[in-house]
């Protein structure tokens, strides 16, 4: 498996935007969509917190292609995930993300290099016309063979009945 980098929002402005003010208009939604999730999260015995706020994600990508080249990558995912799905951190803040690079074991001149990297910035750009191109619109989406997608955080066993139906070419 390998991670891309995806922005779900890539219209949020850089100091994010309170949930609940986003939602305003169908609170509703908002609880739909952090439902499932908390199911799943529930089953997998896995702590979800909903984040009061919709982050702008782009720095965090950015510092993930740095640990992507640094050999870091695991170790900062799931780093990320506990942050802004458990703490409710703020993903577009440089010191956040800088303490959550620190304890992914990044040098720190090669973490703040990373959030503002040209070269990541691009490949953001490319992973997102990849991404626009597959059809993907969420998160996370998994591309089997280049040619299958089953997108959501899907229950395991709907995961696996896809892969096999997939590799019996159903």
């Amino acid at each position: 498996m390998t991670w891309v980098p995806f922005e779900l929002h890539p219209d949020t402005p850089p100091e994010g935007v309170n949930l609940a003010g986003y939602f305003r208009q169908d609170p509703a939604t908002m609880a739909r969509m952090y439902q499932g999730l908390k199911e799943r999260a529930d089953e997998l015995g896995l702590p979800l917190n909903p984040p009061p706020i919709l982050a702008n994600t782009h720095k965090a990508l950015m510092l993930a292609e740095g640990a992507r080249d640094a050999g870091k990558l695991d170790q900062l995912h799931m780093p990320l995930f506990q942050a802004y799905f458990v703490e409710g951190r703020n993903l577009a803040d440089d010191d956040v993300l800088l303490s959550l690079a620190a304890k992914a074991g990044m040098d720190a001149a090669a973490a703040r290099a990373a959030l503002t990297n040209p070269e990541y910035d691009q490949r953001i750009e490319r992973s997102m016309a990849e991404s626009r191109a597959y059809g993907v619109t969420g998160a996370p989406t998994f591309i089997i063979a280049e040619r299958f997608k089953v997108v959501g955080a899907q229950p395991y066993e709907q995961l696996r009945d896809a892969l096999r139906n997939i590799a019996q070419g159903k």
